[in-house]
């Protein structure tokens, strides 16, 4: 059994703002209150292969490995506790005038155990999902507005 969590937001500020912010993961804990540490494991960077500690709020420390990268567009990383697999995308799609950005994020749990853990925690984890997009959002309009003082 699996389950999900999807969200999505538009971003006023250029794909290369918003992605040069997603892509720093060890700083996500300055713009979401949601992750409040990672740690680099293994890697270099927002590349396939690279792991990462992550300690939130509330849940056990988790190792996640990034597997799907495409550069300033998505990058797909997941992490396995008891049994099950949870898997977290994140996807920049620029509008038209190169100025916006759409952002969908989308959290997926599989193997034996996911509905029972999708119960238990999928609550916390759409909140969590949620501060994390709303926090990339303010962090990347935030920094446009810095841009142009």
């Amino acid at each position: 059994m699996a389950t999900q969590y999807r969200t999505r937001t538009r971003i006023d500020a250029p794909i290369t703002t918003v992605w040069g912010l997603l892509a720093d993961v060890e700083r996500m804990p300055d713009w979401t209150p949601s992750i409040k540490k990672v740690t680099l494991l293994a890697g270099t960077g927002l590349a396939v292969g690279t792991s990462v500690e992550m300690r939130q709020p509330r849940m056990p420390a988790m190792t996640w490995t990034i597997d799907e990268v495409t550069p300033m567009r998505h990058f797909r990383w997941w992490a396995r506790i008891g049994g099950v697999a949870t898997y977290a995308d994140h996807w920049l799609e620029p509008r038209a005038d190169g100025r916006k950005v759409e952002v969908r994020f989308a959290v997926r749990q599989t193997g034996p155990m996911a509905g029972l853990v999708g119960a238990l925690t999928m609550r916390r984890t759409a909140r969590y999902v949620d501060q994390e997009i709303n926090g990339l959002k303010q962090a990347s309009e935030a920094a446009v507005a810095r841009d142009l003082r």
